[in-house]
């Protein structure tokens, strides 16, 4: 089985200028490192179109281009974003483009009704997270709309950004009422406990460890370290290595790694007491280097740069979805 564990969908923001400019943002770094834009100073419009970049910035993404890029994947995990005010504006998942029947205009309050209503459209391949934000509602309130969110909507996760929002996962007043929601539901928590290139982003509040009170506290709750932790990646897998229950997805760390040093950094991970078992197949979908399908064969035939003891065929398999349906699906494959 293939499950893409981390991919997005619709829209971040009902104002396209803004989209443009987020985009730009987190990509500009990428851009400069490739030769693409200049690194000693901001590059100009026509250097943006030069690079390749596409002025969308944050992609609209419908069911159909989703289950179009994710050719030859059984699954797709969507994860809303949840509502946040940044420079200003209110972002989060939003359906700009008409492709959901969720009534009204855009909002990012509805981003949890937006994902489940394209779940519905293709109920067979898409498992959907929703999303809450307990700095901008409150915990309450988000932990009552995560429980909506699972028994009238149907989703089966929950996706957090503290660093995003600017709040911490070890705060037991602000975070734990979310995390002992999801305890309660029985449903899996993936947290974008990793770094990031916006600048708004706190990093302080992206490092792995900080999850450790919640891996102490709520010790059946399956916990999803997004992206490896990357750049804390050795803390990320160590807290794989502690806790029974946690788990990461190769996003965006699987695109930063050459094939040789995939697997250099794939075959390490079992003496360091990390099971190959703990780690699920992601994209970050979509992104001009986040191709489902281009990171899926990188990863599966990660071998043909080896240069050591060749990663069991079984193994690879448990990488590219076997592993994420037993723990997300129950499947025993």
């Amino acid at each position: 089985m293939r499950i893409d564990v981390h991919s997005h969908i619709l829209a971040l923001s009902a104002n396209p200028e803004f989209t443009a400019a987020y985009g730009r943002e987190g990509s500009l770094c990428i851009c400069r490192s490739q030769g693409h834009l200049p690194s000693h100073r901001m590059p100009t419009d026509d250097e943006w179109r030069g690079s390749g970049f596409a002025d969308e910035g944050w992609l609209t993404i419908g069911a159909e281009q989703s289950l179009a890029d994710h050719e030859g994947f059984d699954k797709i995990v969507l994860l809303a974003v949840s509502p946040q005010y940044l420079d200003g504006e209110l972002i989060g998942t939003v359906d700009n483009a008409g492709l959901t029947q969720v009534p009204g205009p855009p909002d990012p309050e509805k981003c949890n009704d937006y994902v489940a209503d394209i779940v519905k459209q293709a109920p067979d391949r898409f498992i959907g997270f929703a999303s809450v934000n307990p700095l901008f509602s409150g915990p309450d309130r988000a932990a009552a709309e995560l429980e909506r969110s699972v028994t009238e909507l149907g989703l089966s996760g929950v996706k957090l950004y503290p660093m995003y929002q600017h709040w911490s996962p070890d705060d037991r007043e602000i975070a734990f009422p979310v995390f002992a929601k999801a305890a309660d539901l029985g449903i899996p928590v993936m947290v974008h406990q990793a770094g990031s290139t916006r600048i708004d982003a706190r990093l302080s509040l992206g490092r792995p460890a900080l999850l450790d009170d919640v891996g102490r506290e709520f010790r059946d709750l399956v916990v999803i370290l997004a992206h490896c932790g990357i750049p804390w990646i050795d803390e990320a897998m160590f807290m794989l290595t502690k806790h029974p229950n946690f788990y990461a997805d190769l996003s965006y760390h699987l695109a930063t790694l050459s094939r040789r040093n995939l697997y250099r950094w794939l075959n390490s991970l079992e003496d360091f007491f990390v099971p190959l078992e703990k780690l699920f197949f992601g994209s970050d979908y979509p992104g001009f280097l986040y191709d489902p399908v281009a990171l899926g064969e990188k990863l599966m035939s990660v071998n043909d740069d080896a240069d050591g003891p060749l990663i069991p065929a079984g193994k690879l398999d448990g990488l590219m979805g076997n592993n994420a349906a037993a723990v997300l699906l129950g499947a025993q494959l």
